[in-house]
């Protein structure tokens, strides 16, 4: 039995380090700090949750299995999660167009709609 649990955790590490971003030769990828603490917490509390779950099933005392398979859980929890976190977006800015793209879009009133009938003050939209 723990010959059975030991090969499923080395085999959910071993799938779970495969979603790790694959960089080059400085072997580091710049991420969001705040999206890595973000998923650093998030892996830290369902690794805590598996490990404490896998220690009871385990353990031949399923209190202390327990407890020692949330605290090494959740540091593996965390270390995944900083890993498998996706790099910021890089892309260049849209530029802004001076004028409309689509002339004379908002030159007139929308389908359906009208002059209101009690205000002779309104003007529709192309007369301004």
């Amino acid at each position: 039995m723990r010959l059975a649990a030991l090969g499923a955790i080395a085999l959910l590490a071993a799938s779970m380090a495969a979603c790790a971003p694959y960089t080059t030769a400085p072997y580091a990828t710049p991420i969001d700090p705040e999206q890595a603490a973000e998923r650093a917490a998030g892996g830290a509390l369902i690794g805590a949750a598996i490990g404490a779950g896998i220690g009871a099933m385990a353990a031949p005392n399923p209190p202390i299995g327990a407890i020692a398979g949330a605290e090494i859980g959740s540091g593996v929890g965390a270390a995944l999660g900083i890993m498998t976190t996706s790099p910021p977006p890089t892309y260049t800015p849209i530029p802004v167009p001076a004028e409309a793209v689509i002339p004379r879009f908002y030159d007139n009133w929308p389908p359906g709609y009208h002059v209101p009938p009690d205000n002779s003050e309104t003007l529709s939209p192309h007369e301004s």
